[in-house]
C-alpha cells in the first residue's frame, strides 16, 4: 500500500514537472512580456488598490492603471527607441559617406587639432599623432563596423520592443484585476508553509517597487537636468534628455553613452566651453551627485516606506550585485533585461534565505 502511494506521488511529481516545462515551452515567445508586465503591475499594485477604492470596480481600476503605466513608462521608452532608430539611421548614412571620404592622412590631420588641446608633453603628442597616422585605416574600419552594429542593435531592439508592448499592457490588466487570486492560488499549490510563500512574494513585490521607482526617479532627474542644459546650449533638449534618462538605467557607464559623444561632437565643432559644460553636467552632476548620492537615498527612502529595510533586498543595495545582475540581464534579454536581472537575482537570494530558515537545524554555522 505504501509503495503504491509512493509510486502515485512520484508519478504525480513527474506529471507536474512535465506540465510546468510544457507551459514554459508553449508560452516561451511571451515570457519576457509577461515577466515585464508582472514587474510593473507588482511595483504599482499599491496605487491600483487606492484607485480601486475610489472607482469601486476591479475592471475599471485595472484598465485605468494599465493605460496609466503605458503612458508614463512604456510609451516614453517606445518613443525614444523609435526616435533613436530614425536618428541613428540618418547618422549612419552620413557617417558612412564621411568615413568613405577619409584617408589615413586626413584622419591623422583631423585628430592633430584635437590632440593639441590635450595638456600632454609635445613628444607624447607627436607619438600619439604618429600612432593615429599608422593605425588610421584600422580605426576607420572599426568605426564603420561599430556603426553597423549599433544600427542593427537599435533597430532590433525597437522591433522586438514594439512586438510585445501590446501584450505587456494586456497582461498588466489581468495581473491587476486577478493578482490577488493568482497569489492565493500559488500559496495553495505551494508545499511550503504560507509564511515562506509570503516571504518570497513580499520580497518580490518590495524589490520590484524599489527597483522601478528608484530607476525612474534617477532617470527623471538625470533626463530633466541634461535636457535643460542641452536646451540652453542650443542642442535638441527633448531627445537628448530622454536618451540620458533611458541610458541611466545602465549601471557604471549609464548616461556616459550619450554625453561623451555629445561632448566630443562639440569639441570637433570648436565649441570648447559648451563641451566643458556638457562634461561637467554628465560626469559631476549626473554621474556623481544623482547616480551615486541621490540613488542610494531614493532606495533607502522607498525601503523605509515599504518597511522593507533589512529584508534581504541585497540586489537593490549591493553595488556589485546590482552591476553584475543588471549587465547579465542586458546581455540575455536586451534593454528589458535591465529590470529582469536584479529581480531574478533577488528572487534567487530570497529562495536561499527561505532554505536557510527552513533547514536551519541542518546547517553547520560554526
Amino acid at each position: 500500500m505504501r509503495s503504491q502511494q509512493s509510486l502515485a506521488e512520484s508519478f504525480l511529481f513527474i506529471l507536474l514537472i512535465v506540465a510546468i516545462v510544457g507551459l514554459l515551452w508553449l508560452f516561451s515567445p511571451f515570457l519576457e512580456a509577461l515577466f515585464f508586465a508582472m514587474i510593473l503591475a507588482t511595483a504599482t499594485y499599491a496605487i491600483y488598490q487606492k484607485l480601486l477604492v475610489k472607482v469601486n470596480s476591479e475592471t475599471t481600476a485595472s484598465a485605468l492603471m494599465s493605460v496609466g503605466v503605458f503612458l508614463t513608462v512604456i510609451a516614453p521608452v517606445t518613443y525614444l527607441l523609435l526616435e533613436v532608430g530614425l536618428q541613428v539611421g540618418q547618422v549612419y548614412g552620413e557617417a558612412q559617406h564621411w568615413l568613405a571620404m577619409q584617408t589615413p592622412q586626413t584622419f591623422a590631420d583631423m585628430n592633430k587639432n584635437l590632440v593639441n588641446i590635450i595638456p600632454i608633453p609635445e613628444d607624447t603628442q607627436t607619438q600619439l599623432i604618429q600612432q593615429l597616422h599608422d593605425n588610421a585605416g584600422k580605426i576607420i574600419k572599426f568605426a564603420q563596423e561599430t556603426i553597423v552594429f549599433l544600427v542593427k542593435g537599435v533597430f532590433g531592439s525597437t522591433t522586438s520592443f514594439l512586438t510585445f508592448v501590446l501584450l505587456a499592457v494586456f497582461a498588466m490588466f489581468f495581473f491587476y484585476r486577478d493578482g490577488h487570486k493568482i497569489a492565493q492560488h500559488l500559496k495553495v499549490l505551494s508545499p511550503l508553509e504560507n509564511h515562506y510563500d509570503m516571504m518570497i512574494m513580499s520580497r518580490f513585490s518590495n524589490l520590484s517597487t524599489i527597483l522601478l521607482l528608484s530607476v525612474l526617479g534617477v532617470a527623471l532627474a538625470q533626463g530633466v537636468t541634461f535636457a535643460t542644459v542641452a536646451w540652453l546650449l542650443g542642442l535638441p533638449g527633448l531627445f537628448l534628455g530622454m536618451a540620458i534618462a533611458v541610458t541611466s538605467f545602465i549601471p557604471v557607464v549609464g548616461s556616459a553613452l550619450i554625453w561623451i559623444p555629445v561632448a566630443s561632437f562639440l569639441v570637433f565643432q570648436g565649441q570648447y566651453v559648451e563641451a566643458g559644460v556638457v562634461m561637467f553636467i554628465g560626469a559631476v552632476i549626473n554621474g556623481f551627485l544623482i547616480d551615486n548620492v541621490l540613488r542610494p537615498i531614493l532606495i533607502r527612502r522607498i525601503s523605509m516606506t515599504l518597511h522593507a529595510s533589512g529584508e534581504g533586498l541585497e540586489v537593490a543595495n549591493h553595488t556589485m550585485m546590482t552591476i553584475l545582475s543588471t549587465f547579465a540581464g542586458l546581455i540575455h534579454f536586451g534593454i528589458i533585461g535591465l529590470f529582469f536581472g536584479p529581480v531574478i537575482a533577488a528572487l534567487a537570494i530570497t529562495i536561499f534565505d527561505v532554505y536557510a530558515l527552513k533547514h536551519s537545524d541542518l546547517l553547520d554555522r560554526t
